[in-house]
């Protein structure tokens, strides 16, 4: 693949592509909105905060949007957000499940309220998201529109980072996140779905470059490892668009990732090898 001043040339359009992004009022969300307002979609913008001043800058770069507040964990409110978004676009092309939530230390630390708050937005929300949408995904397919899932998850979800302190909880659900990406391909991509799973590592978030200029560890840390969110939604929507089935932005995830998975594969290859059952 090629780029040019910063844009690959290939699986650039969405021309007119209705793209909802949850968790889009800010960080990796927020430049997943660009990079698609760039390819030409119109967007709705979902956040649980207020989304004007993200919505005020993408209009400003003559984008088509529109915004509403939801908290994905709760599944009336998912329901609703498709509701909007239908009654304002009349149809949903690509769905950018994004939102998420994180709370650190190892398992016997994080305070079990915390860790709830955690699942049920990393997980139940990414699960109200593929329920709820994806006959609407299933739809755009059918009509020959771009239909596309890509479900957020995270460098986390290939393995256990090490250059990373213990958020134990969140590193589980971005696993569980993963699961979700495999199974929603299975159950979609018949109808002509394409699911992908976004995995990027340290991202320069506001948050995250709060984190560093508040804490001379995390310059070491944080700040070696971490890439600009515009970089992130530029590989994320050209794997999405080239059907790769997970987009590993960050070049600092391959060797514990590969590690993993050679440790999976070592540990299955212990199983004797079997022909199927026969079907009766």
């Amino acid at each position: 693949m090629t780029y040019e001043m910063g844009r690959s040339v290939a699986n650039v359009d969405l021309r007119d592509a209705v793209t909802v992004v949850t968790g889009g009022a800010s960080g990796i969300g927020f430049a997943l909105a660009q990079e698609a307002a760039a390819r030409g979609a119109r967007l709705m913008i979902v956040d649980v905060n207020d989304a004007a001043e993200a919505v005020e800058a993408l209009r400003e770069s003559g984008a088509e949007v529109e915004s509403t507040q939801a908290d994905v964990s709760e599944v009336a409110d998912v329901r609703r957000v498709l509701d909007e978004t239908i009654q304002r676009f009349g149809n949903v092309d690509v769905v950018c499940s994004n939102a998420g939530a994180a709370a650190f230390g190892p398992l016997d630390s994080v305070e079990p309220e915390d860790a709830a708050r955690v699942i049920r937005v990393n997980v139940e929300g990414t699960f109200n998201m593929i329920h709820v949408f994806a006959d609407q995904l299933r739809k755009s397919a059918a009509a020959g529109r771009p239909a596309y899932l890509m479900l957020t998850g995270s460098e986390h979800s290939l393995g256990v980072p090490p250059h990373v302190e213990p958020i134990s909880i969140y590193t589980a659900t971005k696993y569980a996140v993963l699961g979700l990406a495999r199974t929603a391909s299975r159950d979609l991509s018949s109808s002509g779905v394409g699911v992908s799973l976004l995995a990027p590592g340290w991202t320069l978030t506001d948050g995250v470059r709060a984190m560093i200029a508040a804490d001379p560890k995390a310059q070491t840390t944080i700040a070696p490892y971490a890439q600009e969110t515009a970089e992130v939604a530029l590989m994320a929507f050209d794997g999405l668009l080239a059907g790769r089935r997970v987009i590993a932005t960050n070049p600092y995830s391959r060797d514990f990732a590969l590690e993993q998975a050679r440790d999976l594969i070592a540990d299955i290859e212990q199983l004797p090898v079997v022909g199927r059952p026969t079907d009766l």
